[in-house]
């Protein structure tokens, strides 16, 4: 490319996200035939068709949500540098943020944001994702999401962490267990079939970062991808489960279960927060961090009775 055909950057990340050339001038605040010049000379610079219309549709080429990713987030990167300069009116600002998050938060604290934030900022809208791998510096650098959440699992990298609270895990299982009645020893846990929750396409436990060495003499039968399905399927076998105390709080009282503190040294699961460095001046992305670590010091003191969670800048 030019340099002057950087211009094209922000006509064809409209021209994708709004299937449109109209819609596309509109958005930018162009003539439409001023659009069908800019997607002309894109044809030409990718040798691709690039948009097929569909009806009244463009649809994207193959060529087109292959390079879609890499554009939108050059885009971004360079309006952020300018949004952090004009700053960020939560009241009226507009925007989506995507997150993937751990099994559970989508069921007690992300709710619990978003339920505040709609008096703060009710223009900002959340899309909520299961978190499909463990690869979470491919998926922030390729910008599929703007926040990840989830358990501290992998050594310090370039992308930016920090701890937003611990979550306290009990053993869960039938309220009329046969074998297990007032208390539980490290033996009886061990003894028992286990429900465990699992990554998506994959068999490791979301245990496994907290790096209890007990865990893996569990006799493991039934594996799950959410943990709300422990719930239901321990309150009908005599299945053990180990859950976040937040959701059996939650949703405990709708099955017949009880639970009891895990037998083990280690009962917490850190929890993280996770994104990309080049968002560290988007302004927009800044508040809503900050936004976050505020709740989860509120949610964490709801578990524990006491903060333990202060702000750590820059914890990675």
């Amino acid at each position: 490319m030019k340099n002057t055909d950087l211009n094209l950057i922000p006509i064809f990340v409209a021209i994708y996200e709004e299937c449109s050339l109209s819609k596309s001038a509109n958005r930018l605040n162009i003539t439409q035939p001023a659009v069908s010049k800019a997607l002309k000379r894109l044809r030409d610079i990718y040798n691709d068709p690039l948009f097929l219309r569909d009806n009244s549709a463009m649809v994207p080429t193959p060529r087109a949500i292959d390079i879609y990713p890499a554009l939108a987030a050059a885009l971004t990167n360079y309006t952020s540098t300018i949004a952090i300069d004009g700053g960020f009116d939560s009241a009226s600002a507009e925007r989506v943020y995507s997150f993937a998050v751990i099994s559970g938060l989508g069921h007690t604290f992300l709710p619990l944001v978003f339920s505040h934030l709609r008096k703060e900022a009710p223009h900002l809208h959340f899309e909520v994702h299961p978190i499909f791998s463990k690869d979470t510096e491919l998926d922030l650098r390729l910008q599929r999401y703007d926040f990840v959440i989830d358990a501290d699992h992998f050594s310090p990298s370039f992308i930016k962490s920090h701890h937003l609270f611990d979550e306290e895990l009990v053993a869960v299982m039938n309220a009329e267990h046969p074998r297990i009645h007032d208390e539980m020893t490290l033996e009886q846990f061990l003894a028992e079939e286990h429900i465990t929750v699992s990554g998506w396409q994959a068999r490791s436990s979301i245990m496994r970062s907290a790096h209890i060495s007990e865990l893996d003499s569990r006799n493991v039968v039934y594996r799950t991808s959410t943990v709300t399905e422990c719930l239901p399927l321990v309150s009908q076998t005599d299945l053990l489960a180990i859950c976040a105390k937040s959701i059996v709080k939650q949703q405990g009282l709708l099955y017949k279960v009880k639970s009891f503190a895990l037998p083990l040294d280690k009962n917490t699961l850190s929890i993280k927060l996770y994104w990309h460095p080049s968002r560290d001046t988007d302004a927009g992305h800044v508040w809503l961090r900050n936004y976050l670590v505020n709740e989860a010091s509120q949610f964490g003191k709801s578990q524990f009775g006491k903060s333990q969670f202060g702000l750590e800048k820059n914890a990675d």
